[in-house]
C-alpha cells in the first residue's frame, strides 16, 4: 500500500470519518488516515497563519481523509456507500 493509495473520503465530518473508519476496521481493510487544517498553514513567511489573518470565521477548517490500497478501493467503496 505505499504508491497505490486511492481516496474513499474526504470531508469534514469528523462523525462519518470515525464511522467510516470503524467500519473498514470491521472488514479488516488497511487504511490510512490524514487531517489537512488549512487554518494552521503559514501564509507566506513573517505573515503568520492564514487563520490569523482571517480571524475566526468558520471555526473548523479541518479536513478528514481516509485512503486505502487500490486493490481494496471497490470493497470499501461499497461498504462506505451501505453506510450513507
Amino acid at each position: 500500500m505505499l504508491f497505490d493509495n486511492r481516496s474513499v473520503y474526504l470531508g469534514a465530518s469528523k462523525e462519518k470519518y470515525e464511522q467510516y473508519c470503524k467500519a473498514l476496521e470491521a472488514e479488516r481493510i488497511k487504511y490510512k488516515t490524514n487531517r489537512i487544517n488549512h487554518e494552521e498553514k503559514m501564509a507566506a513567511p513573517g505573515r503568520g497563519t492564514l487563520r490569523g489573518m482571517g480571524g475566526n470565521s468558520g471555526t473548523d477548517k479541518t479536513l478528514y481523509e481516509i485512503l486505502v490500497g487500490g486493490k481494496d478501493y471497490d470493497n470499501a467503496m461499497g461498504i462506505l456507500k451501505a453506510l450513507k
